[in-house]
């Protein structure tokens, strides 16, 4: 692998958000999430993860129905509860908001297709993961004509495959082509996850990110890599960038746990990948 491909901090670092002595919750950035039911643990541990990577907000949108379980599980992450469309829509356009993400435990459905465009025409940052990918399986020249901001697009090979119609190629060279190809038919910084996974910009940049180690294999972890970078975003890192460095803390973080990890056991580690970045950042 060309060495200027792979996924490294100098790529970003000078890009990591900094805190000022004059910094509040809402110029740290605002994310928001909008949670699904009855898969409700995918959107928490996005939020967690968006919180813990420095966004000064984070707000989950839930139906009423799944209120107290979102409720009850979280602390610092606001949890607000929509009875319909109408009272979904006034959340959204909440101006305050910096990115937002839709996906972990959504649900394919026409509510998350909608959804999901309701968040790109804010022409703000959005992050788009997991069943909000897949719910365009069957339409996604209407996701394409939908972008007109920052958006972040992370499939695995499965929801790849789904949304674009082509199977994942063999060689390394091949993905890299087919992620680049994905990037500019979406107009979108493209994630494709899997064991060296592939970040492409819809200009062409391309970076191989190869520090995720096999725990990562487990339910959840990609629900907290979408919040990373949600979070990151939030705080006005491009999307190019933001994604490439939650690649790398995600893998980092996971590193740092080392066996026996679970999703929940992602967050936690990190404060101590941010301390290490922030060292690097200082010499």
């Amino acid at each position: 692998m060309n060495d200027q491909m792979m996924n490294q901090p100098k790529h970003w670092l000078h890009l990591l958000p900094t805190l000022q002595t004059d910094s509040h919750k809402y110029s740290r950035g605002y994310v928001f999430i909008e949670g699904g039911y009855p898969m409700t643990g995918a959107a928490r541990l996005a939020a967690v993860a968006a919180a813990r990577v420095g966004a000064g907000i984070t707000v989950l949108a839930v139906p009423e129905i799944a209120f107290q379980i979102y409720a009850s599980q979280l602390l610092s992450i606001i949890v607000k509860p929509y009875a319909n469309a109408a009272t979904l829509a006034q959340l959204v356009d909440d101006e305050r908001i910096n990115a937002y993400l839709i996906g972990p435990g959504a649900g394919i459905s026409e509510h998350t297709r909608s959804s999901t465009l309701d968040l790109l025409r804010t022409g703000k940052p959005v992050v788009i993961d997991a069943d909000a990918l897949t719910a365009f399986a069957e339409q996604p020249q209407t996701l394409a004509d939908a972008v007109k901001g920052p958006c972040v697009l992370t499939p695995h090979a499965g929801e790849f495959a789904k949304l674009t119609g082509h199977t994942i190629a063999a060689t390394q060279t091949l993905k890299i082509a087919q992620a680049q190809a994905a990037a500019r038919t979406f107009n979108a910084t493209l994630l494709l996850k899997g064991a060296v996974s592939i970040i492409a910009s819809a200009d062409g940049r391309i970076l191989l990110n190869n520090n995720a180690p096999p725990t990562l294999a487990t339910a959840g972890a990609g629900d907290v890599l979408a919040g990373l970078i949600t979070g990151l975003l939030a705080q006005g890192m491009p999307a190019f960038e933001a994604t490439a460095a939650a690649c790398w803390m995600h893998g980092s973080a996971a590193t740092l746990f080392g066996p026996g990890l679970i999703a929940e056991d992602l967050s936690p580690m990190l404060p101590a990948v941010l301390r290490t970045l922030a060292s690097q950042a200082n010499h």
